[in-house]
């Protein structure tokens, strides 16, 4: 195919569209023909190819009724010297007049094309940038993942994202197997609170998920996963000074659906999955998805005198959602929808790998003297979502939800002592956006405003005997308000193969706070007082992009952004810690990237080069007795980074994907009490190296379907997963594979059987490090193998 930037847009098939369908619901509104391709692609489950020079500047009309896909595509071609034809049953290939549609083809009896198109790789659509757009014309360094992406990688929740993209470093909480610690680009958090903020944004559905309690329940009806690396200020605002990750569910269409998985595994793993989407009419969309699992600890509690007791890493998920569309008129979209997850669990383990009670290799029982009980996190959401398509083309989006958290976590560490914690949350959130473009200018923009309120508490109750406890309680509350903008223009030189891209952010914050020490054994004298604070925080927050097409498979980009992390309340600091609080930091970021497809679209390379400088960086100190920290901004920092992405499908039987990333962070100030500590302070979670390299390759075609290999190593180097030198981790490397038959046709429908492996090897590995009286650790999980069995239909 001759050099041009060729779209590609990927749907589940679910019918073979070249012999002909019935008439189907078609609800497009006038735009660029583009958009509508990708549109009907989306929605009808459809592969449609076409060159993007091609359908450069030419406009679609709106499509408003019934039609079969034939008469739907030369609706929206009238008029060009565009034609189109289907290329096996479920690819059409949109190119000149030249190459006869497939109704002239009927009608002369003419058979189909004798080549298929050369093997390619898959154009991803990602809304990044609150816009549909091909994520090679994005200049942000952005990993997206596609529905088969998610099924082949097992994501359904934050925790799932480690080792597969670069820079992301993803552990559990010490306190809480539910809360993930999430650094990207060596910057994030390693204590989760109710009162303090991560540095990577969570975003569910374009909704801001507060806490990071609960992250690691499942999302029960995935899409699209697009993680955005390094800060992010402009367009998603506070708290997102390392990056942010939008979780993209799926919305209701116009045809039936029905997905049913079963999975089972050791460990006693078994899951299943439901979705359904049901149409109630030619406006009324519904979708509906159920998942549950189940899986053993790993690390036997051997306490038999306490009751209720729990194994160590136990696992049982549960997650549902209900979603209903309603297309109201022809420029009005509503989309409405409920959510909800629990996550039943027994906490990780922590293991003693120092000293004279060390246990060599990976622990697999223990007594637990102490016990363990049962934790559970429970997460529902709401969302209702505007889409108003305006005159002249601009969108006006509005997105209004709230969110809950309700949570008890029960730990033992090192049988040294227990902790029962209560953390809840509540929240509501709402945010305007306009989006649009004015043609004859070059120009595109996004505008908006955004508010967020959240309520928590959480109570706290630490035991190492009834005689010596530590009880507190802290109530919080906070507000955020925003008003935001980024334009895009393109000016009419040099082609127009140069874009500049300037954004801005103003936000205010407020946050307030009441800890109610209860009990302190370690500090009698506190015990009974209660604390009030209150502070806020305003910040503006500029961005300024310029990116360069060489060519419509090349570009490059250059961004010079900025970022900011609200303050806070440290809810395990001191009386006068407590009091005193912490301030916002704040990042300035310089990346260089090039985005590239290459050898016909068969070869995707994408690079980036960063440094990232920190000011008053919010880091926690130990103070006396040890069981206090405070959260100072103590420090200045600085992260320098390459990432490198590379996609390669070799043939229609093989293909390839490969990551690298090595980070350089280090503190060039850290600051408490009057006195230095960078040079003794270590970055957490900031490995030198990682990456990733899979094969794909298809073991052959027959009447089952088709049998595809994949194999994959994730390494990882050493790291420091806290400020201190004891908290040293060393690198590891871990096999996966997953050998699968797709595609296997039925009189109804098709299935899908898939046997998987994770660390195949059982390597015993560490991913976190602490000082819990002796060094202890947790260790990553042993071998996991699996079976999953899908029907669609």
């Amino acid at each position: 195919m001759a050099p041009a930037l060729i779209c590609a847009l990927l749907a589940w098939p679910l019918a073979a569209w070249s012999g002909g369908v019935a008439a189907l619901d078609f609800q497009v509104p006038a735009q660029g023909l583009a958009s509508s391709l990708r549109d009907i692609a989306d929605r009808h489950q459809l592969q449609i190819v076409f060159s993007a020079r091609d359908v450069a500047g030419l406009a679609a009309p709106a499509l408003q009724g019934r039609y079969t896909v034939e008469e739907a595509l030369t609706r929206l071609l009238a008029g060009s010297d565009l034609g189109y034809a289907f290329n096996g049953r479920d690819t059409v290939v949109i190119r000149g007049r030249e190459l006869p549609s497939f109704r002239e083809r009927r009608a002369t009896g003419m058979p189909p094309p004798a080549a298929a198109a050369p093997p390619m790789l898959d154009e991803i659509m990602v809304t990044a940038e609150r816009r549909r757009e091909s994520l090679q014309k994005i200049p942000i360094a952005l990993t997206a993942f596609k529905p088969r992406d998610l099924e082949y990688f097992q994501v359904a929740n934050v925790m799932h994202l480690a080792g597969i993209v670069p820079s992301v470093s993803v552990v559990p909480f010490a306190g809480s197997k539910a809360a993930p610690n999430l650094f990207i680009r060596g910057m994030g958090g390693t204590d989760t609170q109710t009162t303090k903020d991560n540095a990577a944004g969570i975003y569910l559905d374009g909704v801001p998920v507060g806490r990071g309690t609960g992250l690691a329940a499942d999302i029960a009806d995935l899409e699209r996963v697009e993680v955005l690396r390094g800060p992010q200020g402009t367009l998603y605002g506070r708290n997102t000074t390392a990056g942010a990750i939008n979780f993209i569910n799926h919305q209701p269409g116009p045809d039936f659906f029905f997905e049913q998985r079963l999975s089972g595994g050791n460990l006693g793993f078994l899951g299943t999955q439901t979705r359904l989407n049901v149409p109630l009419g030619a406006d009324v969309f519904t979708r509906f998805a159920y998942v549950r699992s189940i899986r053993d600890g790993w690390v036997r509690n051997m306490n038999t005198a306490l009751p209720d007791q729990v194994d160590f890493n136990r696992e049982d998920k549960e997650a549902a959602r209900l979603a209903i569309r309603l297309l109201a008129g022809d420029s009005l979209t509503v989309d409405y929808s409920l959510d909800g997850s629990s996550l039943r669990y027994g906490n990780t383990f922590y293991q003693v790998i120092e000293g004279a009670s060390a246990h060599a290799g990976r622990q697999e029982r223990t007594s637990a003297g102490k016990g363990l009980w049962p934790s559970e996190a429970r997460t529902s959401g709401e969302n209702l979502t505007l889409n108003l398509n305006l005159k002249g083309g601009a969108t006006l989006k509005f997105i209004t939800a709230r969110r809950t958290l309700d949570s008890t976590v029960n730990q033992n560490y090192i049988d040294s002592f227990v902790q029962r914690a209560t953390p809840n949350q509540s929240q509501i959130s709402q945010e305007l956006q306009l989006i649009g473009d004015v043609p004859d200018k070059g120009i595109s923009y996004v505008a908006g405003l955004f508010y967020f309120r959240e309520r928590s508490n959480e109570w706290v109750d630490s035991r190492f005997s009834e005689a010596l406890v530590e009880t507190w309680y802290v109530e919080s509350s906070s507000e955020s308000r925003a008003v935001f903008g980024q334009a895009t223009w393109l000016p009419p030189i040099l082609e127009k193969r140069l874009r500049l891209t300037l954004g801005g952010r103003q936000t205010f914050d407020e946050r307030g706070a009441v800890k109610r020490f209860i009990r302190n054994d370690f500090e009698p004298s506190v015990t009974g007082a209660v604390v009030t604070s209150r502070k806020s925080f305003r910040r503006f927050n500029p961005a300024l992009t310029v990116d360069y097409a060489f060519s419509d498979e090349a570009s490059a980009y250059l961004r010079l952004v900025t970022g900011y992390r609200a303050g806070g309340f440290n809810t395990r600091s001191t009386l006068a810690g407590f009091t005193q609080g912490f301030g916002p930091e704040s990042v300035r970021a310089h990346e260089l990237g090039f985005k590239s497809e290459l050898l016909d679209r068969r070869l995707r390379l994408n690079l980036a080069a960063f440094s990232n400088h920190y000011n008053n960086l919010q880091v926690d100190q130990v103070r006396v007795p040890a069981f206090f920290t405070d959260t100072l901004n103590a420090a200045r920092a600085k992260v320098d980074g390459i990432e490198a992405e590379l996609v390669a499908r070799w043939s229609d039987t093989l293909s390839a994907e490969l990551f690298y990333s090595r980070l350089r962070g280090r503190y060039l100030s850290y600051l408490d009490g009057g006195v230095d500590l960078s040079q003794v302070k270590k970055m957490s979670n900031t490995p030198t190296h990682q990456g990733r390299i899979g094969l794909q390759y298809e073991l052959g075609r027959h009447a089952l379907g088709r049998t595809i290999l994949g194999l994959d190593y994730r390494w990882q180097g050493s790291f420091y997963s806290g400020p201190n030198e004891y908290t040293f981790v060393r690198g590891y490397g871990l096999w996966n594979g997953r050998l699968q038959l797709i595609d296997r046709p039925l009189s109804r429908g098709r299935v899908r059987v898939a046997a998987w492996g994770r660390n195949l090897t059982d390597r015993a590995y560490i991913l976190a490090a602490n000082n819990l009286g002796l060094i202890s650790a947790q260790f990553g999980e042993p071998r996991t193998l699996g079976l999953d069995v899908i029907y669609d239909y």
